[in-house]
């Protein structure tokens, strides 16, 4: 109905399951970590509950996505007390004959069917939504139905889903054995404002959203009404879609939901869960699909919106179709509206000489909503530098393939003049700078790349790269890859060309990186750590590092970057790519050259900080299942950083005071020395065997494994840092979480 009005390709908002729109919220992600690990580690029963709409049944049908063709999988929904023999539902769940047969032979039917399958190597589950509404009787059969096994070898794998009474009936002293035998449950949470705005956001993209619709304050009382409950909020968000398509406008305003809701309430059903008070709140939140600045979302409410786009008929999700394709799909003006990104700057942009636009973009200001507070942060970000861009084409020694992509070079410590230098393949290069004070500003243009120039020091790096996203899609309408690179990293001369003739053989394939080498990695041993540290396998990955290849359609369809966090802002990119179907890939060829510049032994100590840091955000961020980023590396970090010198500490000051009280013909200094010997005799043994992987024979071996074995004890500083380091920190746990 409203579809095409929107430029979606679907419904968003639909109530019936799909798992192809899951927002992966905070208690869904738990949620599902438990039904997987029930499912893959045979913990018998798993119990799953929740509020009414709040999901369980689409994560359900997620697990039966993902469920391999080694399970034999029965869902049942419509069981009921008094309406058949539960025998006779399980059968008929797994396609087998139960008519006519008595309670025995229907039991030795089921038996004998979980046999075979064992035999053929098939797991069995068994599915039950709504389960509240199962008897006492039929719970206590569920029960004898899990005894049935073949040595230690359990044969069925139930998982329970129902409304949270059902904990109130498996809490029954009738039904203890079958409660002792729950080997996972969770009980899913409603959404918080924060997580209903990325989740209405995330609906929107799926569907093919190339602007933000619902303006903040629209999501702000979407998230009130609802209290956080997805099926309410998707029958809210759907009436208002029709609401202002009947009204012929294309931003649903915070008025348009109070009618939403003053119409439910008095005239329709509008149904509620039994919670009393809404979820917790939250200042900060998640990704939000690029959109363009219209000045209604922020007009009287009354004040009519501004005329609608031209539609876009590509869909954002991967794959779709060819990248040339979807690549030039859209209008010039419509590819500038759907190029406005997240971060709360306002940017004037400079264009170049020969662009055709008309002339009155030239001061137009593409303002991405980032959750603007105050207007004081509103002012803030309004401070950016006009910046006059290079005149004439791009490079005339380009390769062929060189229009399709773009280069965000982003401001810091490095040179921006050596990556200008070696981006040969780029049709155009964009510097973000974060001053406007920058010294490198006038040779930038002086070597033909355009500037965004953003007066905030604390300009976060998502932000960062979306604005220069956006200037790099406004001055290229037809950009299909864009190449995101740090200042002062030199890409190798084959690079962009080989990324691009991979992106292209590869529709599926939403972002890639190559290797990475240090360019100073013979002159300290340091940088030569810091290279080893470097993965080096191609193939599918779980992420990109910063310096990474995307695809624009699939990075526009993600929401970008977000704008909230001060590191990890590629790697949470790849992982909302993945959701959507996308791939991230290294690709075994050199991507370029760093320069870490760590000179000494205390730049090294600050760079294993900054790691551990990044760590136990990554952690914070996605570090549940199925991602666990950085699980591993914050684990060890707090292992051999802080677990194990205090065990030692605690070994030898309990060895030394049990000496002296106990054996005191025993000097308790020497048994304190022993034990931190002990101790110091791990950490070398710990070092030797990192060596020995390495290479004994290389000199460059035995210093990465005392570097990283000594940086350890800095990394954990940076896991402390993030989770006690004050209200910075807290902010930043805040929004990892």
């Amino acid at each position: 109905m409203y579809e095409a009005f929107f430029g979606l390709n679907e419904k968003p908002f639909s109530i019936q399951p799909d798992p192809s729109f899951l927002y992966w919220g905070r208690s869904h992600r738990l949620a599902y970590a438990m039904l997987e690990y029930g499912v893959l580690n045979h913990a018998g029963i798993s119990v799953v509950t929740g509020e009414v709409g709040c999901g369980k049944t689409t994560l359900v049908h997620r697990l039966l996505d993902q469920l391999s063709d080694t399970h034999s999988v029965a869902l049942l929904s419509n069981i009921q007390q008094g309406r058949g023999d539960l025998l006779s539902w399980v059968l008929m769940g797994y396609g087998q004959p139960f008519a006519g047969k008595t309670h025995v032979e229907l039991f030795s039917q089921l038996q004998n069917f979980f046999i075979d399958e064992y035999s053929k190597g098939r797991r069995v589950v068994l599915i039950i939504d709504e389960a509240q509404n199962l008897s006492i009787d039929m719970l206590e059969e569920l029960r004898l139905l899990s005894n049935i096994n073949a040595g230690k070898d359990q044969l069925l794998q139930l998982i329970l889903v129902g409304q949270p009474q059902l904990k109130d009936i498996l809490n029954r002293p009738e039904l203890l054995q079958l409660a002792q035998r729950v080997g996972s449950d969770f009980h899913l949470t409603p959404l918080s404002p924060v997580e209903v705005d990325a989740y209405i956001d995330t609906r929107l993209s799926i569907a093919g959203a190339r602007q933000r619709i619902f303006t903040e304050d629209a999501v702000a009382l979407i998230a009130e009404q609802s209290r956080g409950v997805p099926r309410v909020i998707n029958i809210i968000a759907d009436t208002a879609l029709v609401y202002a398509f009947s009204a012929q406008e294309t931003v649903v305003d915070a008025d348009t939901i109070r009618n939403v809701i003053k119409d439910k309430a008095e005239y329709g059903v509008f149904g509620l869960p039994r919670v009393d008070a809404p979820a917790p709140s939250d200042d900060d939140g998640g990704p939000t699909a690029f959109v363009r600045r219209d000045q209604s979302a922020r007009a009287p409410a009354k004040k009519k919106a501004a005329p609608r786009e031209p539609a876009i008929d590509d869909a954002p999700r991967m794959p779709q179709t060819p990248p040339r394709q979807r690549g030039r799909s859209m209008t010039q003006r419509a590819a500038a509206l759907a190029a406005a990104a997240e971060p709360a700057v306002v940017a004037s942009f400079s264009r170049p000489t020969n662009d055709p636009a008309p002339a009155r973009a030239e001061e137009e200001q593409i303002f991405a909503r980032d959750r603007v507070e105050s207007l004081e942060d509103y002012r803030r970000d309004e401070a950016v530098m006009r910046a006059p861009a290079h005149e004439g084409p791009p490079q005339a020694d380009a390769p062929e393939t060189s229009h399709l992509a773009g280069l965000v070079i982003i401001g810091g410590e490095g040179s921006p003049l050596t990556t200008i230098a070696s981006a040969g393949g780029a049709a155009r290069i964009v510097y973000v700078a974060r001053s406007p004070d920058d010294r490198d500003l006038d040779a930038v243009r002086a070597a033909g790349a355009d500037v965004v120039a953003i007066a905030d020091r604390a300009l976060s790096p998502g932000r960062a790269r979306n604005a220069g996203y956006r200037q790099l899609k406004r001055a290229m309408p037809n950009l299909s890859y864009v190449q995101f690179v740090e200042a002062g990293f030199v890409l190798d001369p084959a690079w962009l060309d080989a990324a691009i003739d991979f992106m292209e053989r590869r529709p599926e394939v939403a972002a890639i990186e190559g290797f990475v080498r240090e360019r100073f990695a013979k002159g300290s041993a340091y940088n030569a750590a810091a290279e080893r540290e470097l993965e080096n396998e191609e193939g599918e990955i779980q992420s990109a590092g910063s310096n990474a290849f995307v695809r624009a359609e699939a990075f526009e369809a993600a929401g970008g970057f977000r704008g909230d966090l001060p590191v990890n802002e590629t790697r949470d990119l790849c992982v909302r790519l993945r959701r959507r179907g996308g791939h991230i890939w290294r690709l075994d060829g050199l991507m370029g050259q760093r320069d870490s510049g760590l000179d000494g032994f205390g730049d090294w100590l600050a760079h294993a900080e900054r790691l551990g840091y990044e760590y136990a955000h990554g952690a914070a961020l996605h570090g549940a299942r199925p991602e666990r980023l950085f699980a591993r590396e914050q684990g060890r970090a707090r292992f051999w950083g802080a677990i194990m010198p205090l065990l030692i500490a605690l070994g030898a000051a309990g060895g030394g005071l049990g000496a002296y009280r106990i054996l005191p013909f025993i000097n308790p200094w020497a048994v304190a020395g022993v034990v931190l010997a002990a101790g110091f005799f791990i950490y070398v043994t710990r070092i030797f065997v990192i060596a020995c992987r390495r290479g004994p024979m290389r000199a460059s071996s035995w210093d990465y494994a005392f570097l990283t074995t000594v940086g350890h004890f800095a990394e954990v500083l940076g896991v402390w840092r993030f989770h006690f380091g004050g209200a910075e920190a807290r902010r930043a746990k805040r929004r990892a979480a």
